[in-house]
C-alpha cells in the first residue's frame, strides 16, 4: 500500500511540476514561443492535458483528506458509557505515577492512544529505563499490573492494555579517526 501510495505522489508531483513550468513560461514570457510549439502537436497537448487533470485530481484528493480526517480522541468512556469521560491526561498521569513503585526504574515518557469502536479501552506504551540488568520480564509484568490497577481504582478505567518498552540504560560512544 504505501509503495503504491508513493507512486501516486511521485507522478503527482511531476505533473504538477509541469502544469506549473508551462504556466509560469506563457505567463513569463520566457520561452514561451518554444512552449506553443510544443502545444500544437496534439500529443503533446494531450499530456499537458493529463497532467492537469492529475494535478487538479490531486489537489482534490488532499482536499478530501485534510477535511475527512477526524480528530484523534482525548477521552475514554469507560465500559462505553457515553455519560462518563476520563481525559487521556488523567491516565497517563496515573501511568506516570503507578509505574515505577520500589523498583529501580527511571519513567522516560508514557504515551496513550484511545482505541475501540466506543472509545472504551485506552493502550499506554511506557518507555522505561531499567537499572537491574536481568528479570526485565518480571519487572515488566509488575508495572503493568500496577498501572492496570491504578487506572482500575483511581479513574475508574477498566480497558487499559499497557505496553513497556525498556531503554537502553548505557551508551556507547566510539571514536573514528579519519
Amino acid at each position: 500500500m504505501r509503495t503504491i501510495r508513493n507512486i501516486f505522489v511521485t507522478l503527482y508531483l511531476i505533473a504538477g511540476l509541469a502544469v506549473l513550468a508551462a504556466f509560469a513560461s506563457l505567463l513569463t514570457g520566457f520561452m514561451s514561443d518554444r512552449v506553443e510549439q510544443v502545444l500544437e502537436n496534439p500529443v503533446a497537448r494531450i499530456a499537458a492535458l493529463a497532467c492537469a487533470g492529475i494535478a487538479a485530481l490531486g489537489m482534490l484528493v488532499s482536499a478530501i483528506v485534510a477535511y475527512a480526517q477526524r480528530p484523534d480522541p482525548t477521552c475514554v468512556h469507560p465500559q462505553g458509557n457515553p455519560d462518563i469521560e476520563v481525559t487521556l491526561a488523567a491516565l497517563t498521569s496515573a501511568a506516570r505515577k503507578a509505574a515505577p513503585g520500589e523498583d529501580d526504574v527511571l519513567i522516560e515518557s508514557v504515551e496513550g492512544r484511545i482505541a475501540g469502536r466506543d472509545r472504551s479501552e485506552a493502550r499506554l506504551t511506557i518507555e522505561a529505563i531499567a537499572f537491574a540488568e536481568s528479570g526485565l520480564e518480571q519487572l515488566a509484568a509488575r508495572m503493568q499490573q500496577r498501572v492496570e490497577k491504578a487506572c482500575e481504582r483511581m479513574l475508574g478505567t477498566p480497558g487499559v492494555r499497557v505496553r513497556v518498552r525498556f531503554l537502553p540504560s548505557k551508551t556507547t560512544i566510539v571514536t573514528k579517526e579519519v
